[in-house]
């Protein structure tokens, strides 16, 4: 089946082949699991700043128009990673500090420059990698990404570009 995909956003629109099985799947995927209410009360009793709620809140608007449906893969996004950081605090707790580590070593006069390049990414994957090995002793963090990541599947269709 051929569809239009349209983005709410920049009105850019692209034709993409979808399977019946995918179209149902797609379905699933533009259904509300979680209110909008109920979501933007976490992100407003998250500690960050102003900005990066904004930031958040320009995430959850992204939303792409298939057919008649209404896929709002961004709300998706952010239902998914405040899922994962709540359940695995850990792996969360871990890419943070390693992220802090490796800005501070970037924040150091003269040298932070040529070592901030290196530290930053080893030290976030560290951290990343000794809390996955905390919270992956449950086995849950791998299903639970292994589900988020299957909810996209159908998105992978063929696409080609409208008009062209």
């Amino acid at each position: 089946m051929k569809a239009i995909a349209e983005d709410l956003v920049s009105g850019e629109k692209i034709e993409v082949d979808i399977s019946d099985e995918s179209l149902k799947e797609l379905e699933s995927l533009a259904k509300d699991r979680v209110s909008d209410e109920k979501l933007q009360g976490y992100i407003d009793n998250l500690d960050l700043s102003a900005d990066a709620k904004a930031l958040i809140a320009s995430i959850l608007s992204k939303a792409v128009k298939l057919g008649e449906m209404v896929i709002r893969v961004g709300k998706r996004i952010v239902e998914i990673v405040i899922l994962i950081a709540s359940k695995f605090p850990n792996a969360t707790f871990g890419l943070i500090l390693g992220l802090l580590v490796g800005a501070l070593v970037s924040a150091i006069p003269l040298i932070g420059g040529l070592l901030g390049a290196f530290v930053l990414p080893i030290a976030a994957a560290f951290g990343l990698a000794t809390g996955y090995m905390n919270d992956i002793r449950d086995e849950n963090l791998r299903q639970k990404i292994a589900a988020a990541s299957a909810m996209f599947n159908p998105l992978s269709g063929e696409v080609h570009v409208a008009g062209e």
